[in-house]
């Protein structure tokens, strides 16, 4: 028996192309001792791909061409000779483009169990995993969100943004503003992931239009984006204001002496304000505790998870290619296959 692979077939220049990898066939892996053979449900995709691509990163192995491209998702335990893998288990770990993988409780970021089998099992890629701890993390934890703060999401339609607001609801916000491209992402925003207002960075004047909703500035700027926009929010910080820096997806493709000159940075010392980035794999030991709240926020109808959901492995180029043209609303995932 086969399984099919992406592999890496050459590195982006720029943005990922379906050009930079190659489908290929393989043996399905053979269980080793200490090892678990899982089924690859849902694989998701995320922009930080790119950097893996590129081996920009330290926190996966570096990366040959006709590697298997890495990423993580939602398996189903199939063999197993690993006692934190038992058999039958559901898990989120790191998988690879496969349809099978050989894995175990040893290897880092560490898979986890998904307890929560009731729900949808694509959750285990969008709010129970990574992209709503992220929201999490960034709105309680780094933004310390408090419910009388305004708050601004820039990147509002994406994996992490499409769940922000939500999540700020159920941690009590009042209102929430969304910053998405063109009307129809903008229309999600207001109908599907509970903004209340959006702004149209494609259409508005974003300097306009932030003056005019945030007249006294802004407490709580969640930023996906960087670049041009942080700046323009720079300028408009009420005082002990504090900002998020989960991504920067406006500076992906540029090359360092590219990147935006910030003018207006000085203005965190002025409102003695905070702008923190942060890991999320460093929350890793309260990772269950996180899946635990926010499951009990989907059960009782706070979080809605958003997803957007392509059918067979053959399409995840194309997936992670829409993260860089703005076709996503919501998480990006691929289903991949169902539970035996």
């Amino acid at each position: 028996m086969k399984q099919k692979q992406w592999v890496l077939a050459g590195r982006p220049t720029g943005a990922p192309s379906v050009d930079n990898f190659r489908l290929q066939e393989a043996p399905l892996p053979v269980l080793t001792t200490g090892k678990a053979l899982v089924k690859t449900l849902y694989l998701g995709v995320a922009p930080v791909m790119l950097r893996y691509m590129r081996n920009e990163t330290a926190f996966e192995r570096p990366m040959q061409i006709g590697d298997v491209m890495a990423g993580r998702g939602v398996a189903q335990v199939i063999q197993s000779d690993c006692p934190d893998l038992p058999l039958g288990a559901i898990i989120q770990a790191r998988l690879g483009w496969q349809e099978y993988a050989l894995i175990d409780a040893a290897q880092y970021p560490k898979p986890f169990i998904l307890p929560h089998t009731d729900l949808p099992l694509s959750y285990g890629i969008s709010t129970l995993a990574l992209s709503g701890f992220t929201a999490l993390v960034g709105l309680r934890e780094i933004g310390k969100l408090k419910p009388t703060d305004t708050i601004l999401v820039s990147g509002a339609g994406g994996g992490v943004g499409s769940q922000v607001a939500m999540v700020a609801k159920a941690l009590g916000a009042q209102s929430v503003v969304g910053i998405a491209g063109g009307p129809a992402k903008c229309q999600a925003l207001l109908s599907k992931m509970a903004y209340d207002v959006a702004i149209d960075y494609k259409n508005d004047c974003l300097e306009e239009r932030l003056d005019e909703l945030f007249p006294s500035g802004i407490d709580v700027f969640f930023d996906n984006v960087g670049g041009p926009l942080l700046d323009l929010v720079l300028a408009r910080l009420k005082r002990r204001a504090r900002i998020v820096i989960c991504g920067g997806i406006s500076e992906y493709l540029l090359e360092d002496g590219d990147r935006y000159q910030y003018k207006n940075l000085q203005n965190l010392g002025r409102q003695d304000a905070k702008m923190e980035a942060f890991f999320v794999y460093d929350y890793e030991p309260y990772f269950s505790s996180y899946a635990e709240q926010l499951a009990a926020w989907i059960r009782a109808g706070i979080i809605t998870p958003i997803e957007h959901i392509s059918e067979g492995i053959e399409t995840l180029p194309q997936a992670l290619v829409d993260l860089y043209v703005g076709a996503n609303f919501g998480v990006r995932m691929v289903h991949v296959g169902d539970v035996s």
